[in-house]
């Protein structure tokens, strides 16, 4: 007989830890589509933390260019960094973590913006890039 587990094997101590499983979007269109606010702006710099799926998700500062999505203001907004589950918050490093210009796909949770997804919540999208999704 074969047995396979898949997930994680967490032991505990103290505290309850979750694995999500995380959608993956095929294309740019679905991720624009499932947002709930989408910009383009430029990481500052990193601005505290939440605590969210009893993971830490660092916070940043962000400077908004572009509103193309959702009720955001013009000027910096706090966006956290969707961490990953199931071991490290940020395995393969924290995407805003980052000066580059990107395209941000969020979602409100508790009130606080996070990225979408931990490893599909951005995007580098250097000036004069064109947007690589349709705006209904």
């Amino acid at each position: 007989m074969l047995l396979l587990l898949c997930g994680c094997w967490l032991i505990p101590v103290g505290r309850t830890d979750v694995c999500v499983d995380w959608v993956q979007f095929e294309t740019m269109q679905q991720r624009f589509d499932h947002a709930g606010a989408v910009l383009v702006g430029n990481p500052l710099k990193r601005d505290g933390e939440f605590r969210i799926y009893g993971y830490q998700a660092n916070v940043h500062t962000v400077e908004v260019e572009q509103v193309i999505k959702g009720g955001i203001g013009a000027g910096p907004v706090r966006v956290a960094s969707m961490p990953a589950t199931c071991g490290q918050s940020y395995p393969d490093g924290d995407p805003l973590d980052t000066s580059a210009r990107q395209l941000l796909f969020l979602t409100e949770q508790n009130g606080e913006w996070f990225t979408m997804t931990p490893g599909q919540g951005t995007a580098p999208f250097p000036a004069g890039t064109p947007l690589p999704f349709k705006i209904p």
